[in-house]
């Protein structure tokens, strides 16, 4: 039994812009993509260890350092509190990594590991499947990445949340939803790639939440001016992400 009262599965990435036009068409849509990942992960981090939470997550390197920062906000203010009530050692974050990709493990998640806020399970590479180096256009060692994510979802979790992402968010929708169909996928829409993609495919599921459609005004996309200059827009992502632990803690508490 977990220490913790909940965990989610967080699915996120800053989408490459030359991995696929795919992606590349629905991430330029968002005005200031990577910066609205960016506050969307944070606010998710704050708002799940406030109320106690874990997350499990792949260890993307653009990703791990604002889990990071966040980890160590909440480490400082509780570490006295946790050391005397959880008696396993359960840390607040489990990451999983590809034994495909143990060479070239990138900094971002080991300082993770090496701070003590992280676990790390380590998965089985398959078909000795390695990634090269110079291929940096494409997914690689795919039967591997696949296996892990699998294994990542297995456990027991409470909801996934997608963030940005490209093909990786779009493989952990399908498994997450394949293993553990009647519970809740959070997608923030408006960080655009694959949850852009995601939310708009499966709006009306049941199982699909997309929390910020039904609170934010897309108004760029409504009034057809997605060709107006670059405007920073603040989208209150601490409010969204807090109803998504919201609507998780009240769905355990039925």
């Amino acid at each position: 039994m977990s220490y913790y009262p909940f965990t989610v599965v967080l699915s996120a990435s800053v989408p490459l812009e030359k991995r696929s036009q795919k992606y590349q068409e629905n991430y330029t849509k968002i005005k200031n993509a990577q910066i609205q990942i960016e506050e969307a992960v944070i606010g998710l981090s704050r708002n799940i260890f406030q109320a106690g939470g874990k997350i499990i997550f792949g260890g993307h390197p653009s990703i791990s350092p604002l889990v990071a920062m966040v980890a160590t906000e909440f480490k400082i203010n509780k570490e006295i509190e946790n050391s005397k009530r959880n008696e396993i050692g359960e840390k607040l974050i489990t990451i999983y990594q590809s034994k495909a990709f143990e060479k070239i493990i990138p900094k971002e998640t080991t300082s993770l590991f090496n701070l003590g806020y992280s676990d790390i399970i380590w998965t089985d590479a398959i078909d000795q499947e390695q990634p090269n180096p110079n291929i940096k256009d494409k997914p690689q060692c795919e039967k591997s990445l696949a296996y892990m994510r699998r294994e990542m979802m297995r456990g027991s979790v409470d909801a996934l949340i997608c963030i940005g992402g490209m093909d990786g968010v779009e493989r952990e929708f399908e498994i997450f939803h394949e293993l553990h169909p009647t519970k809740p996928i959070f997608i923030l829409k408006s960080t655009g790639g694959a949850s852009k993609i995601l939310a708009t495919e499966f709006a009306n599921s049941n199982f699909v939440r997309v929390i910020d459609s039904e609170y934010y005004p897309y108004r760029n996309e409504e009034k057809g001016k997605e060709d107006t200059p670059e405007k920073f827009e603040i989208i209150p992502y601490s409010y969204f992400t807090a109803l998504i632990i919201k609507q998780i803690l009240d769905s355990k508490n039925k």
